[in-house]
């Protein structure tokens, strides 16, 4: 079950695909897209990880405050059981929701910016296919077998990151969100995104976002040469203005 991460990051997904959401609008992906989307595989009949994966997702969108929900960023939580229809969506929208105390993020935002879906078409393998997400019944069990991982997408709908669901928090959000909005955001006066998108790196083998350390490195070594080149020529200047005026002073002497 293991996503292949190599293999998947920066594939597109296919934009024409046809969900049905708990109201039973139908949409297609490319609906969602034009903004950076967080995408979560679940299945609405599981009592266990998928509705503690949305609760903490929603915990934890309430505490992103450099990107608003709805306005910067959307969630879609897509069923990848066959059995599910809007009205278990509903129902699994409604238990996930006290569990996260969805009053955090406030009911109008989440209304407005994370949907809850199934796929139309019936094709699950193939659209949870196309992030490299892989689930299978377990009969001793009794339930799906899956990865716990939220997908952020590019607003063109590439996979930009995976994050699993122990190593959720805030600040991981926005450094995800970040680098699937990087195109936008390297081509707008967001001097602090830029900032904070060049200072950290995703460390694949952790899973996690760390200090950039070869671009600081880099950084540190060029200020100190720079600095090592102005302290030079300073004393240089220095060296040579106090023998300028030595000689201007052996000069006066034999003129006297």
């Amino acid at each position: 079950m293991q996503i292949d991460e190599p293999s998947f990051l920066g594939n597109r997904m296919i934009g024409g695909t046809v969900l049905t959401d708990e109201e039973g609008r139908d949409f297609r992906v490319a609906d969602l897209l034009g903004k950076p989307v967080i995408l979560l595989l679940s299945y609405y009949g599981c009592d266990g990880t998928c509705p503690t994966m949305n609760a903490e997702l929603a915990k934890v969108l309430a505490k992103v405050t450099r990107f608003s929900l709805g306005k910067d960023y959307r969630v879609l939580t897509v069923s990848f059981d066959r059995r599910d229809s809007p009205a278990t969506a509903r129902d699994f929208l409604a238990k996930s929701g006290s569990m996260a105390g969805v009053e955090g993020l406030g009911r109008e935002v989440v209304k407005a910016g994370w949907r809850h879906a199934v796929v139309k078409t019936g094709e699950v393998e193939k659209f949870a296919g196309e992030v490299g997400f892989r689930f299978f019944w377990s009969d001793a069990a009794k339930a799906f077998l899956h990865p716990n991982v939220v997908v952020f997408l590019t607003p063109e709908g590439r996979v930009a990151r995976y994050i699993y669901g122990t190593r959720m928090d805030a600040r991981t959000v926005e450094l995800a969100i970040t680098d699937a909005d990087w195109e936008r955001i390297s081509n707008s006066t967001a001097v602090f995104d830029m900032l904070t998108g060049a200072c950290f790196s995703y460390n694949y083998a952790e899973g996690r976002y760390q200090w950039n350390y070869s671009l600081l490195a880099g950084v540190g070594s060029l200020v100190t040469g720079l600095s090592l080149m102005l302290l030079g020529a300073w004393t240089y200047r220095r060296r040579m203005a106090r023998r300028g005026s030595g000689m201007l002073g052996n000069e006066g002497e034999t003129h006297a």
